[in-house]
């Protein structure tokens, strides 16, 4: 279906110029294209939350335009579907972090030039990103994190196909090197020691920024490398363990 922009009433396949030209700023980024992307992340922000609090499944449409103060025509426009929507919640998360992780991991590679990479730099390129992301603008953002535990709490197969589309490359590539690095440790143990530390990963991230869940002569030193480092220092001696 063909949805028109509800801030320019332009048909989103026309060219931008069009569009830019139907606001009287040929040549120039509309002030309706603006509004309009800030609508898309609200609804974006607003879903995240809603999904987070009570579930994917128990959150309509319409609590979402409600909370955000959009119109039904607004999601039809910028997602189309619910199901849209909530892949468009995750990806926005996700494909960064993922990215990221690959560029990283990329970085392993070369350094290792042909030689087992280094264990440390392998979980490091893992962590970083979403340590990074989460500690991004001096705050630490728990809410996709809460999303996350919901879906794992309340399993939902069509999130978890979205999820895995996203990583499950990068991280068959993390298993693969990790291999080269750890010859000795078998298939089980090595996925069981993976799954511990994205397990460590996520708690962390999770309740690290919650009020009262870190002692406050703890928290004044937390920021993205110290937890990178100690992360990176923990996960390492689990995955060395009886190898």
């Amino acid at each position: 279906m063909n949805h028109t922009d509800p801030q320019t009433n332009i048909p989103p396949g026309k060219p931008r110029a069009t569009r830019n030209a139907a606001a009287g700023k040929q040549g120039k980024a509309a002030p309706g294209a603006a509004h309009s992307a800030d609508t898309r992340e609200n609804i974006l922000d607003t879903a995240e939350r809603l999904f987070a609090e009570r579930g994917v499944a128990a959150t309509s449409v319409r609590d979402i335009t409600g909370a955000a103060g959009a119109n039904l025509g607004a999601i039809n426009y910028h997602f189309g579907t619910k199901q849209d929507l909530v892949a468009a919640v995750f990806s926005r998360r996700i494909f960064p972090v993922v990215e990221r992780q690959m560029a990283l991991l990329d970085e392993v590679e070369r350094k290792a030039g042909g030689e087992p990479p280094v264990l440390e730099s392998l979980i490091e390129a893992m962590i970083r990103p979403s340590i990074e992301k989460s500690f991004a603008a001096g705050r630490r953002d728990t809410a996709f994190m809460r999303l996350v535990g919901r879906c794992y709490g309340e399993p939902n197969p069509e999130v978890e196909r979205r999820i895995r589309t996203h990583v499950e490359k990068v991280w068959m590539r993390f298993a693969t090197m990790l291999a080269r690095s750890l010859p000795d440790l078998s298939h089980e143990e090595m996925y069981w020691r993976i799954r511990f530390m994205v397990g460590a990963l996520h708690h962390t991230l999770l309740t690290s920024g919650r009020e009262g869940s870190v002692p406050p002569e703890l928290r004044k030193g937390l920021d993205a490398e110290t937890l990178i480092r100690r992360m990176v220092a923990y996960a390492a001696a689990g995955m060395k363990e009886g190898s």
